[in-house]
């Protein structure tokens, strides 16, 4: 893949007359029209056609991307904006000119495997028994960094309902990759992920089913791990989608009260296309309807958490968060219900946000007290 592999969809978007920049979130908390789909595209194709260098302060401009794909919901030609700005980052890297706060985590995702520099495995293991780390179980439960980073109990929460649902054939993945790669991908360093998913299918390679509660992590075994030749030969499933079939004929132990909002993660509404099941799974375990936002479904505002933009361009992360929240809210909704744990985080890193349950903790809550 490069930039000419684009080509079409960058001469499309370089002369369109905006149609999709009232979706863009970096465009509505910029407020410039460089950081539209249309700007940053436009600059691409100038990278492309050799008339702009790719480093510097125009390949900064590429890094103000969240990957949300929201543009294509509203573009006729379902042009793929957040692949062409993956390949144009890759050309400033190749460049010498990354921003610094990319240079800086590439550096820290080689020394400890995630871009923060936590000990996940340690995360990991402090949070389940031995008996969930048998290595000839039929499916494995891959976690994610996210999900061990912002969900404090997550681990144990998935075990103990499955054993309340009877499954015993699921293992936790244990060892020095827990994170799916995709920082490295969204960065621009194409062959460091590509080196990072080959040594991820081995270690996964023995199992028959590969189940996540981070939507991200299932599109990039999914997707990207494709593009690479490199797709897990096990069934890879989001971890609501594995329960549905399980809790489908299943009552509740109880119900819950309260007015809740669902908020659709970016990767797991537009990515995979899977909008519906957490809706009706939640319809089972809440008392009164959900209480849906103005943008939702494949056309729900990003929360601001994806594309490396908290990690280049923190501020412009936040006003996402908040501008998400501020919609959530005026739902009247008391809590916000998502199933992504990196949505989890950044929609309560805004301010004064309401609070945010994971879909899992939320079934965990109804159907094992």
């Amino acid at each position: 893949m490069s930039l000419d592999s684009h080509k079409r969809s960058l001469g499309h978007c370089t002369y369109c007359p905006k149609l999709c920049r009232f979706c863009c979130p970096a465009a509505e908390v910029e407020h410039r029209e460089t950081v539209t789909p249309w700007g940053k595209m436009t600059l691409a194709e100038m990278v492309r056609e050799g008339r702009v260098e790719p480093g510097g302060e125009a390949g900064e401009i590429f890094y103000h991307c969240f990957s949300c794909l929201h543009c294509r919901t509203h573009c006729t030609h379902r042009i793929d904006v957040p692949g062409a700005m993956i390949e144009a980052r890759a050309r400033v890297l190749e460049s010498g000119g990354g921003p610094a706060a990319v240079d800086a985590l590439l550096g820290k995702f080689q020394d400890t495997g995630n871009t923060t520099g936590d000990d996940l495995s340690k995360l990991l293991l402090d949070q389940i028994e031995a008996k969930y780390l048998e290595p000839d179980a039929q499916a494995v439960l891959f976690f994610g960094c996210d999900a061990l980073r912002y969900e404090s109990g997550l681990p144990k929460m998935i075990f103990d309902l499955l054993a309340e649902l009877g499954v015993d054939y699921v293992a936790a993945h244990v060892g020095e990759d827990l994170c799916c790669g995709m920082p490295l991908y969204q960065a621009g360093d194409l062959e460091g992920f590509r080196a990072h998913a080959k040594k991820l299918q081995i270690a996964l390679s023995r199992y028959r089913t590969i189940i996540s509660p981070c939507p991200t992590c299932v599109y990039t075994f999914l997707g990207l791990y494709a593009q690479y030749d490199l797709a897990p030969k096990a069934s890879v499933v989001h971890l609501s989608s594995f329960l549905g079939p399980l809790l489908a004929g299943k009552d509740p132990k109880k119900k819950l009260d309260g007015q809740y909002t669902y908020h659709d993660p970016c990767y797991l509404g537009r990515y995979l296309e899977k909008t519906k099941l957490p809706r009706e799974m939640l319809s089972r375990v809440l008392n009164q309807p959900l209480l849906e936002p103005v943008w939702t479904g494949q056309d729900a505002t990003c929360c601001g958490g994806g594309g490396l933009v908290p990690h280049v361009l923190p501020e412009a992360a936040k006003e996402a968060a908040n501008q998400r929240m501020t919609q959530l809210k005026q739902t009247g909704a008391e809590r916000i219900i998502t199933a992504c744990p990196g949505c989890i985080h950044q929609l309560s890193e805004a301010k004064d946000p309401l609070p945010v349950d994971s879909l899992t903790s939320i079934l965990l809550q109804t159907y094992c007290s």
